[in-house]
């Protein structure tokens, strides 16, 4: 499937060169996994974008404008990745953002060779995320940590790593939210406080779990207390969840059981999407 391009409903190929996405990252982003033509999780997917463009004072996509965009660019009910981009539109040269401008980029694309439901084995990043709590959170367009990252796992041949901040505190994956059960059963994933982002299925997750009796508690996760915990699962809204066999040298006995509990959850809140 070739991908597919429009550019405020506007079939394109292309964005304008002084266009403030590529010029500073000026936007932020959402990326849907689609089935059958239907994208997934779309209301939390709506919410986090909404969150995201109020903090870079950014407009807000009508989301109706956004379903007709998703519409045709999957009118064949084909399964792929639906892309949403809201930058601030055109703007000259020097960081001072235009005032009341923006640009809806939409596309459409075939599901990537890395979505696999196999169990990761994952070592720790190089790259160290850097802490900004007015951005913690945001999907925005400034990713650069994330393609180093993933730089860096493609020449140690490895399908993921796991992220941490200039403390020391866990994040993420290259990719992927984390979430992780103790010894006590209790459900715990990493607070994004100071750096990282808070994904669709993330939040998706928690909010599935909550009604299943079960909370996941928002802590701040360090290295040293993986010995800790007896599973861990990583998520997002392309590759859904998968379980965490190892991180560094820690191997987690429990992590095919919660993984599965957790399709199971996210599945049946899917399937009443559709």
């Amino acid at each position: 499937m070739a991908e597919q391009l429009l550019v405020d409903g506007q079939w394109s190929q292309s964005v304008p060169a002084d266009d403030r996405g590529l010029a500073y990252g000026d936007g932020v982003f959402r990326t849907l996994r689609v089935t059958a033509g239907i994208p997934l999780a779309w209301d939390i997917h709506m919410q986090r974008l909404a969150h995201d463009c109020a903090q870079l004072q950014l407009p807000v996509p009508d989301a109706k404008c956004l379903a007709d965009d998703a519409a045709r660019l999957f009118a064949d009910k084909r399964d792929g990745v639906l892309k949403i981009m809201m930058t601030r539109g055109s703007g000259g040269r020097g960081y001072m953002p235009p005032a009341d401008s923006g640009r809806r980029i939409v596309s459409a694309h075939p599901l990537p060779v890395h979505v696999s439901a196999a169990p990761l084995d994952m070592d720790r990043s190089p790259i160290v995320l850097a802490s900004q709590p007015r951005l913690a959170g945001v999907k925005h367009l400034n990713r650069l940590e994330q393609v180093l990252a993933r730089a860096e796992c493609a020449r140690s041949s490895q399908p993921d790593a796991f992220m941490c901040d200039g403390d020391g505190w866990l994040i993420a994956t290259t990719m992927r939210n984390l979430f992780f059960q103790d010894s006590n059963g209790h459900w715990l994933t990493p607070a994004l406080t100071q750096a990282g982002i808070i994904g669709a299925t993330r939040q998706q997750l928690m909010a599935v779990l909550e009604r299943a009796g079960t909370t996941a508690h928002e802590i701040d996760v360090g290295v040293s207390s993986l010995t800790t915990m007896r599973a861990a699962i990583a998520c997002n809204s392309v590759g859904g969840v998968v379980a965490v066999h190892r991180m560094a040298d820690v191997r987690f006995a429990d992590s095919d059981a919660a993984c599965a509990y957790c399709r199971r959850l996210m599945e049946a809140e899917w399937g009443s999407r559709a």
